[in-house]
């Protein structure tokens, strides 16, 4: 046995040597192998292959292999690749316990290695070459193939020196460079380490800056390197990044501008498999730019970690950047741009990502650079959505995507047919090329149809699903279960879009209920873009309606004709209180109450009842076919006031005055019209009218026309009217018939009119038909043609004139009458008889003009050139009460107020005459002229009565001004009275008569008020043969007040000044007054006044305050009441015809003298002379008070008078005090012996006076009894 053993072991040392030797031949041939090398490398890579030299050898037990100067090129001669040296030394004791190769000393030097960029963004080697080594441009990620790579990896000893890759860019070229890469360690651990430099510019090498530093350690596990444990650190520097990302860069990805800071990789492998990996990320500034927008990222920071998990892994990335700044889309929230919180989730065959809130515009506008599924990129794409995705779940199972997204305050754009709108809150859910959103508004929300609706809808709550699907070129949205709240309406239903290949369809199908079309425009309602234009027009002007009850149906082709069904649509609406046009500038049918169905592109409607301004339509039908015409048609009921109405709401009403018209009765009728849409203009209408009217009045003036019948017809085509048929009426007690004819277009007027209804046309009152009276006939035409005009004519036979002459007619005597209007030249011309001659022309924009001429031969005016009225009467003779007896009936209405010339048109008169006649008396020629305008009028009058303008000018703070400059009074009031024959001769003075009978006090007169303030001014008043004047007053008015003030009268040498005022109520009134008359002789001004004169004086000053009730010209003794004083001073008693004055004049002493020469002239009528007369007396119910003595200062004597005076008896009850200068100590007989002639009148006066004379200086009289004729009774001396 043992020699079978050894036997058998020598046999395989012996094999085994020859296998040594066989295997040493082999390798001392291994510089044969360099060929078949390059052939083989030729053939894998597609590119010649040099090699300098190849060598193997076997040290000890380990196999070296040594390769230098590989060279890869391209046939144009670009290099691919380049090694200088390769040093392999197997461990072949290792290699076989571990079945794999394990170098325990692995050295390479001078790696060089080159990429080149493809049209795409691929890189790789020019064709026909090819990446060696299963070097793909996107090669599959295969964990266990990392892990089996690195754990071979670590198994080694590696030395790589000077390693060298460079990437041709289109644009520039890049330097990666690894100065040295150490793989090395021991049986217990592995120690990897290195660094990578990136170059900008291959030739400034030197100045690289080190981009990537690593190291790695390694340690077997229980079953050597199978499962070993090891773990990897990384630093990145980012300042290079912007140069490698610029290379690297696809077309669609946006420009990296410029990036700093670092990047912190952590990784952990355990029994043979990567476990654990972490991310630190710390960047102070990161600029994205995107065409020319800019996305800047400052102070970001980041960390992640990714964990093995079975076969697959979990990941987490948390991070968040201080600021952002980019161009945000319209709309966009404050919410992140980016999530904050990643999370990633990936197994064989599927994986998975989860997000926390962010922006969803932001996820639209970087779309492009997000892995995300096609059918979810075509909506970011076509909808623009703007809101906060509130959480996002992306991923991929088996091959096919799925996504899930909450989605708040979601706004999207139209596209297409399919509608836009929001906000809304939406749950979005994605797989591969379908999609569904199923939506709802929390609160206000808009939903927008661009191709359909004019504007948005506004809706109040908004809830349904939408769902698409993308098959090729080929594009499916629906929407379903669709409820929205839109302005108050319920709208419930669905639409269906599907478009491609540059055609579609777009279907939608809605229920309404509750639509307002009357708050809210009816085109807000309807698909208006759909519709023709035509149709789309009409349906925009005022129609509207409630509609409880509604449906729209249609189906909307677009894209290339020909190859879609056609548009069709089906809208059917039940309308209450709606309204729509009869025609342009015609009232609206309102208040409709029918159906409206359109369909197939014709419109009906069946209009149950409606009005217009109370014209009721019923069994009315609306319809358009395709040739955008409108029909109407239906019966017309109303009543006359509606029917007034809608006349005057009709564009034809014109200038007629139906404002003023009013009608009580019934019409009946019917409508149809026509209303060409594409040319409105073209309107043809048909209304036939049968009226039952029982009276129809004029409101300005008391006119009424009574049981109105007949039959009338309006016809209108285009430009073109016609009335037909005639009407039938009472007016005023007479007939009146219109007869409208078409071919001549004329109407034809007749009948018959009482004088109460044409004084009831001028707004007369009843009483002026006392003026003129009876009934004639009348007849006329009104003229349609070019120039329409209106033509009246009578003769006025049967009517009876009462004025003076030459207006004075008889019933039988014939007046000719004729008027005529001509419309279209807006004038027209009156003439009655010879009598008056009148034209009237409007002129624009001045207004009315007018020209009349009043005679006993009127003139044919001319036609009137300016605005306002121009009156020349000129009359023979003049009666002026005559005339007011005449013409009285027509002003015993009385009359509202004054009215202001501002409210009068311009006016110019003149007023000739011979003669003013007056009682058959003629007082002399007279003329008159005048004007009046918007802010002034005034009159001149010259006549040899009276002469004198009066100006009003209402802006002026007194505008009214009368001046006088000649008055002949005593010919006023010399003129004869009605009642002479019975008239009582007046008192020969003022001072004479007495009031017996006192009318009420005045009350103050509505019209007082409107009276203007103004001044008087009179030159000169002529009475008898003397003259007042100047007199000057001025007064002021309001409702409760007169007030004359100042006032100024000359008379003689006195001077008259004061104040009047007039107070009180509608009741009842009061006067005062105050007059101050001062100057010289009193007796000039009671010449003036025609009054005997009493007294003479050197200087006159009177003063008096008086009050009595009712009016001025109410002036009464037994009501006034006031005071008076007087201080009239060097002046004497004229004509003293009283025994008290006559007393007066006795009892001076120095007329006592006088008579002792027997001198009695002061007595018998020449006067006496006195200094002063001064004194205070009051005046209370016709009482004259003397407030103490009234005194008289005669030269050597002195009088008073006490007592009162009744002013209403004319009686005296005074007591008059002569104080005489003669005193005791001078005796009588003295004085006789001295002056025999003296003595002898003091011994008459002895005799006359008696012992008084002796004893008394001092003599009281009592003086009572009418002031003409008085007793005066001695009571005795003092």
């Amino acid at each position: 046995m043992l020699r079978v053993v050894l036997v058998t072991l020598a046999v395989l040392l012996g094999l085994l040597a020859l296998l040594l030797v066989t295997l040493r031949v082999a390798l001392s041939q291994s510089e044969a192998l360099a060929p078949r090398i390059e052939a083989v490398l030729e053939a894998r890579i597609g590119a010649p292959v040099s090699i300098g030299q190849v060598s193997l050898s076997l040290a000890r037990n380990d196999l070296r292999f040594l390769l230098e100067d590989l060279r890869i090129d391209t046939p144009q001669g670009d290099p691919l690749a380049a090694v200088e040296r390769v040093h392999l030394r197997l461990d072949g004791l290792a290699s076989l316990r571990h079945w794999a190769p394990i170098f325990s000393d692995a050295r390479m030097a001078g790696l060089e290695f080159h990429l080149y960029q493809t049209p795409g963004t691929t890189w790789g080697w020019p064709a026909p070459a090819r990446l060696p080594l299963g070097m793909a441009p996107q090669p599959d990620i295969d964990l266990a193939l990392i892990d089996a790579w690195a754990g071979l990896l670590l198994r080694q000893r590696l030395w790589v020196d000077n390693s060298r890759v460079l990437l041709h860019g289109r644009e520039q070229t890049v330097l990666l460079h690894a100065p040295s890469l150490v793989l090395d360690g021991d049986e217990r651990r592995t120690r990897l380490s290195g660094e990578l430099n990136v170059v900008e510019d291959p030739d400034q090498q030197a100045a690289a800056l080190p981009a990537i530093t690593m190291g790695a350690e390694m340690q077997p596990g229980a079953r050597g390197l199978s499962d070993f444990s090891a773990a990897l650190q990384m630093n990145m520097q980012l300042d290079h990044l912007v140069v490698l990302a610029a290379l690297f860069r696809p077309e669609q990805m946006p420009y990296l501008e410029q990036a700093g800071g670092q990047v912190q990789l952590w990784g952990r492998w355990r029994e043979g498999r990567l476990e654990d990996a972490r991310l630190a990320v710390d960047m102070p500034e990161l600029t994205l730019r995107r065409d020319v927008e800019y996305a800047v990222l400052r102070n970001i920071q980041a960390s992640g970690q990714w964990q093995r998990n079975g076969e697959g892994g979990e990941a987490w990335l948390s991070g968040n950047a201080e600021s952002v700044e980019w161009a945000q889309p319209e709309g966009i929230s404050d919410g992140p741009a980016l999530p904050y919180h990643w999370y990633l989730a990936h197994e064989p065959g599927r994986w998975e990502l989860r997000t926390s809130a962010f922006e969803l515009a932001s996820l639209a506008a970087w779309r492009e650079y997000a892995l995300l599924p096609e059918s979810l990129t075509r909506v970011l794409q076509t909808l623009a959505p703007r809101g906060q995705v509130q959480g996002l779940r992306l991923g991929q199972r088996e091959g096919r995507w799925g996504v899930d997204a909450a989605l708040t305050n979601v706004a999207v754009d139209p596209w297409q047919q399919a509608p836009g709108g929001g906000p809304l809150d939406a749950w979005v859910q994605a797989r591969d090329l379908r999609g569904r959103v199923t939506f709802s508004s929390a609160g206000n929300s808009e939903l927008y149809f661009p191709q359909l609706f004019e504007a948005p809808m506004q809706l109040g709550h908004a809830e349904g699903v939408v769902e698409w699907v993308y098959d090729g070129p080929r594009t499916m949205i629906s929407g379903r279960e669709l409820k929205v709240d839109w302005d108050g309406a319920r709208i419930e239903g669905g639409f269906g879009l599907i478009t491609g290949q540059q055609r579609g369809q777009f279907g939608l199908d809605l229920a309404f209920e509750n639509v307002d079309a009357v708050e809210r425009p009816l085109g807000q309602w309807l698909p208006l873009g759909v519709l023709g234009p035509e149709l789309r027009e009409w349906l925009q002007k005022d129609i509207g309606g409630r509609v409880p009850q509604g449906a729209l149906r249609m189906s909307l082709p677009f894209g290339e004709r020909g190859s879609a069904p056609p548009f069709s649509a089906t809208l059917a609406l039940l309308v209450r209180e709606g309204y729509l046009p009869i025609a342009d500038g015609w009232p609206l049918l309102e208040d409709v109450d029918g159906r409206l169905i359109w369909q197939g592109g014709e419109l009906k409607a069946q209009v149950a009842s409606a009005q217009s301004q109370g014209v009721q339509l019923s069994g009315g039908a609306v319809r358009m076919d395709e040739d955008n015409v409108l029909r109407l048609s239906g019966h017309l009921h109303s009543d006359g006031a509606s029917l007034l109405r809608f006349l005057k709401a009709t564009p034809e009403a014109g200038g007629l005055p139906l404002d003023e018209l009013s009608a009580e009765g019934v019409v009946e009728g019917s409508l149809a019209a026509v209303v060409p849409l594409e040319h409105p203009e073209g309107l043809s209408l048909d209304i036939n009218v049968v009226p039952s009217l029982e009276v129809v009045r004029y409101q300005p003036l008391p006119l009424s026309l009574r049981q109105v019948e007949g039959e009338v017809n309006w016809q209108q085509s285009g430009e073109q009217r016609a009335l037909l048929g005639n009407l039938q009426g009472r007016w005023q007690g007479g007939g009146i018939r219109a007869d409208f004819d078409e071919d001549q277009q004329r109407v034809q007027l007749s009948g018959d009119v009482d004088s109460a209804a044409l004084w009831a046309l001028a707004g007369m009152p009843d009483t002026a038909r006392e003026v003129l009276r009876g009934r004639t006939t009348w007849e006329g035409v009104v003229d349609w043609g070019d120039s329409p005009t209106l033509t009246l004519q009578s003769q006025l036979v049967g009517l009876t004139s009462q004025l003076p002459e030459p207006f004075d007619k008889r019933a039988e005597q014939p007046w000719p009458l004729r008027v005529r209007a001509d419309v279209s030249r807006s004038r027209g011309e009156v003439r009655i008889a010879d009598l008056l001659a009148m034209r009237l022309a409007l002129r624009e924009p001045e207004g009315l003009a007018g020209a009349v001429a009043l005679g006993s031969v009127a003139p044919l005016v001319d036609w009137p050139q300016q605005s306002g009225w121009k009156i020349d009467a000129s009359l023979e003779h003049i009666d002026p009460l005559a005339w007011q007896q005449a013409v009285s009936p027509l002003f015993d209405s009385g009359a509202d107020g004054l009215t202001t010339p501002g409210e009068l048109p311009t006016l110019e008169a003149v007023l000739r005459t011979s003669c003013l006649r007056y009682r058959d008396e003629c007082l002399g020629a007279m003329t008159a002229s005048g004007s009046a305008e918007a802010d002034r009028a005034q009159l001149q009058i010259n006549g040899e009565l009276l002469s004198g303008r009066v100006s009003y000018q209402p802006r002026e703070a007194r505008p009214l001004d009368v001046v006088v400059s000649y008055l002949a009074a005593d010919r006023l009031l010399d003129l004869p009275g009605e009642e002479q024959a019975n008239a009582v001769s007046a008192p020969d003075s003022w001072l004479d008569e007495i009031t017996t009978e006192y009318a009420a006090p005045a009350p103050i007169p509505e019209w007082l008020a409107s009276v203007p303030d103004g001044r008087l001014r009179l030159a000169e008043l002529s009475v008898g043969n003397g003259f007042y004047g100047p007199l000057t007053a001025y007064w002021q008015t309001n409702d409760q007040r007169l007030s004359i003030a100042p006032v100024g009268l000359t008379l003689g040498q006195l001077s008259a000044r004061g104040e009047l005022h007039w107070e009180g109520n509608p009741v009842t009134s009061r006067t005062r007054a105050d007059l101050t008359i001062q100057g010289g002789d009193l007796g000039t001004a009671l010449e003036r006044l025609g009054q005997p004169v009493a007294m003479r004086s050197r200087t006159t000053n009177v003063a008096a305050e008086l009050a009595w009730a009712g009016a001025p010209w109410q002036f009464a003794l037994a009501r006034a009441g006031g005071e008076l004083s007087t201080d009239i001073r060097d002046g004497r008693f004229v004509m003293l015809d009283s025994a008290p004055a006559r007393l007066v004049g006795l009892l001076n002493f120095d007329n006592i003298l006088r008579r002792l020469r027997f001198d009695f002239s002061d007595v018998t009528g020449q006067g006496t002379a006195f200094d002063r007369v001064h004194g205070t007396a009051d005046v209370a119910q016709g009482q004259l008070l003397l407030r103490g003595p009234l005194q008289i200062d005669a030269p050597a004597t002195t009088f008073t008078l006490t007592g009162n005076v009744n002013l209403l008896q004319r009686e005296l009850d005074q007591r008059l005090g002569v104080t005489l200068p003669v005193s005791q100590s001078l005796p009588i007989a003295a004085i006789a012996v001295g002056a025999p002639i003296v003595g002898g009148a003091l011994f008459i006066a002895d005799r006359l006076f008696g012992d008084a004379l002796a004893q008394a200086t001092t003599i009281h009289y009592r003086v009572r009894g009418p002031w003409t004729s008085p007793q005066v009774t001695l009571e005795g001396p003092q």
